[in-house]
């Protein structure tokens, strides 16, 4: 008798839990999140029927995009949401710079996968970044805000560069920095990071992987160029910035070091996904 009040004291126990754990979640529908009309998507092409730049607009999954827009909780009545929708990312030239989206072959990475985890490593009390691009060189793009609703309404975005270590105000929001990716001076952005063929390097580059240089870009032989460069996976090079890297061994090539396939599944926001770096 004892042991049946034991065992019907630990499901019910269960049962609560279970609850607040679904009330918690809470996810808001594809129904919820996809809005009527596509301005901020046709905002979108307008931007890259007017590029200066090179842009390449990835193909969406329509289920990959659909599950990555739920996991993000973000509308398409908002540009990154629209973006997350409708692509599965943004090239711009040949993948010198990386905008997220859903995930594609060729950049197989969504919004919400490449934050699981990353957001509670770069929060505080107060605000959180949320990585939405990258460069070939393994410089982060992120919103700097302090709830969803901020992220594209006051959220800034900041740039942590390999020759810095910090992150730092570009003074854009995401729109405008869009508008910068699409027809801004990149070239000066990017000044003195550029080495003569770099073209036809990055052509071969897979969009999960970044050069690495040593001596780094912060030494005076770095910012001269004059560095050996290699191939690492982005997730070696943000466990690299997180002093997660192993002191010694060789770190594996991109080829060795791919991102793992996204599992079919689970509608977990990536708000509340585990807090392990992928």
């Amino acid at each position: 008798m004892q042991r049946f009040r034991i065992r019907v004291f630990i499901l019910f126990l269960f049962c609560c839990f279970s609850s607040i754990g679904y009330a918690q979640i809470n996810l808001k529908s594809l129904d919820e999140l996809t809005c009527p009309g596509n301005k901020r998507w046709e905002h979108v092409t307008m931007l890259s029927n007017h590029a200066k730049n090179k842009v390449e607009i990835l193909a969406r999954d329509s289920a990959r995009s659909c599950r990555a827009l739920v996991q993000s909780q973000l509308s398409t009545n908002t540009l990154l949401g629209s973006v997350i929708y409708n692509t599965g990312g943004i090239l711009i030239d040949d993948g010198w710079i990386r905008i997220l989206g859903s995930g594609s072959q060729r950049l197989n990475r969504s919004v919400p996968e490449w934050n699981a985890g990353k957001l509670y490593a770069m929060r505080n009390e107060e605000t959180f970044y949320l990585l939405v691009a990258d460069d070939v060189l393994g410089g982060l793009f992120a919103v700097k805000a302090a709830s969803i609703e901020e992220i594209e309404n006051i959220g800034q975005v900041f740039y942590y560069g390999p020759n810095s270590l910090t992150w730092q105000p570009t003074g854009l929001s995401y729109s405008s920095f869009l508008s910068f990716c699409f027809a801004g001076n990149i070239k000066d952005f990017y000044d003195d990071f550029r080495w003569k063929g770099w073209q036809d390097e990055i052509k071969t580059i897979d969009c999960n992987s970044v050069i690495s240089c040593y001596p780094m870009l912060w030494t005076r032989e770095g910012l001269q160029m004059k560095a050996n460069r290699k191939l690492l996976a982005i997730q070696t090079q943000w466990n690299m910035y997180q002093g997660k890297a192993k002191a010694t061994g060789k770190q594996k090539t991109s080829a060795q070091r791919q991102p793992p396939r996204p599992q079919p599944a689970s509608l977990e926001s990536m708000w509340s996904m585990s807090t392990t770096s992928r």
